[in-house]
This record gives structure tokens, sequence and C-alpha cells, in this order.
């Protein structure tokens, strides 16, 4: 296997505080949601199941493309919409479920969006990262203007 990519990430006070690149081009504060003990009046911030879903979603959206552009196949645009729910379990564990949206535009049939979507999955890195540790629900919609 070849390396096409490597990155390296700092964090520091948790939930709470913030995270780099190593080269210093990314940095960012972090917010503890008040759903999971943040201050109730604090201003909304990004937190990690955001960075995650965001995450994501662009992975799978760069994916679809990918198989789109090789399979010649006429879309006209994508984007993708992601929900990241966190649960915690009966044992005090946490697990997540991820519902993701595949907005696609151009002259395609639900059968064929379908079928792009499930091959972008399967060749999506991210996906295969989470694949048996997170519930995944997908779902392609056509959203070509009449």
């Amino acid at each position: 296997m070849d390396l096409v990519y490597s990155t390296t990430m700092l964090s520091q006070g948790g939930r709470g505080g913030q995270m780099q690149s190593d080269d210093g081009g990314f940095k960012l504060k972090l917010s503890v949601p008040p759903e999971m003990g943040g201050a109730p009046d604090a201003a909304p911030g990004p937190n990690p199941e955001m960075l995650m879903g965001g995450a994501l979603a662009s992975a799978l959206d760069h994916s679809v493309r990918h198989i789109a552009r090789q399979g010649k196949l006429p879309v006209k645009g994508c984007y993708v919409e992601s929900k990241l729910s966190q649960f915690q379990d009966f044992e005090g564990g946490y697990r997540m479920a991820l519902s993701m949206v595949v907005y696609l535009a151009g002259p395609l049939d639900q059968p064929t969006a379908d079928d792009l979507v499930q091959r972008a999955q399967g060749i999506c890195p991210f996906q295969a990262a989470i694949k048996n540790n997170v519930t995944v629900n997908l779902k392609a919609v056509l959203d070509t203007p009449a």
C-alpha cells in the first residue's frame, strides 16, 4: 500500500480545549455543548462531533464525485448532509449513529443514484474507518429542479 497523505493534529484541554495542526495551518477552539456538560449560557461553538460529521460528509461527497467522474455519470451537482448522534448505552459507554443524505443534481434515476452512493461509500476511507463501529443510514436524493 502506498502512502497518499498524512497529517498530525494536536489537541489540548479535551472537549473544551483547542486543536491545531502541527504546522499551525489549522487552529480551532472547541466548545462543549450544554447537553454534554457545557455551560448552558455559553455561545455555541465547534465540537468534536461537528468536526467528525463535517469530515465524514466532505469525504463521502468527494467519493461520490470521483465515482461519478469515473463512470461518466451526468451528475451536475452534489452535496451531503450529515447528522451525527451520540448515545449512551446501558453499560455507560458511548455509541454513535450517522445519517447521511446525498443530494444529487442531474438527469439520474433513483436506482442509478442509489448505486452511485453505495459505490462511493465502498471506496470512501472515512466510511471504512467507521465501518462496524458507527451505525450508518445512507440515502440518495435526486435534487433536480422541476
